[in-house]
């Protein structure tokens, strides 16, 4: 680990932007990982009432975390919502920008939001 202390602060703010952007590809590849638990239904296939469960279990998360990602999950890959009530509009250009790790997880429902509100031509 380098000394933050002796780095210029132009060098470290360089360090935190990339990290930054390698932990948001990391939460890209998760997210389409567990849009491909949903589409295999991994829940009743290992035994759970649904992928809430099966990551509050996995991953120890609460089941409010667990149900954020897969919704954001389904946004970027286009699928059924959790609930299976609509499709998830299609956002491909926020896709893009969540693979090269420039939006966050947190980014993909607030786009999701506005762009209902934003007339379809």
């Amino acid at each position: 680990m380098i000394e933050t202390r002796l780095l210029p602060t132009d060098e470290l703010l360089r360090s935190v932007v990339s990290k930054v952007t390698e932990i948001r590809v990391r939460e890209n590849e998760v997210m389409q990982e567990i849009a491909e638990l949903e589409r295999r239904g991994a829940a009743s296939e290992l035994g759970y009432k649904d992928l809430p469960r099966v990551l509050r279990h996995a991953v120890r998360w609460d089941l409010t975390t667990a149900r954020r990602w897969i919704a954001n999950a389904a946004l970027l890959t286009n699928e059924i919502t959790p609930t299976g009530s609509e499709l998830a509009p299609a956002l491909p250009l926020t896709a893009e920008a969540v693979a090269e790790g420039a939006l966050s997880v947190e980014h993909v429902a607030a786009v999701a939001e506005i762009m209902k509100t934003v007339p379809a031509e």
